[in-house]
């Protein structure tokens, strides 16, 4: 994405047809304390040092204690 169109993406934008980005199915597993929860991509290919989850900002913790 140039920064032009960067410029003309809305404030709240569309994750799929403003910004590209694909929903993928991720497997759930739950923590054994603390009831935390990780994602995880359905294939192992598709886990990679630039992946992310988009969440809502009251779903976010500080995982460093």
């Amino acid at each position: 994405m140039t920064s032009e169109e960067w410029k003309e993406v809305p404030t709240d934008p569309d994750p799929e047809s403003d910004l590209g980005y694909e929903m993928e199915e991720l497997t759930v597993v739950k923590s054994s304390t603390d009831s935390q929860l990780i994602f995880l991509p359905e294939h192992e290919s598709q886990l990679g040092d630039e992946e992310f989850i988009v969440i809502h900002s009251d779903s976010l913790r500080d995982l460093r204690r």
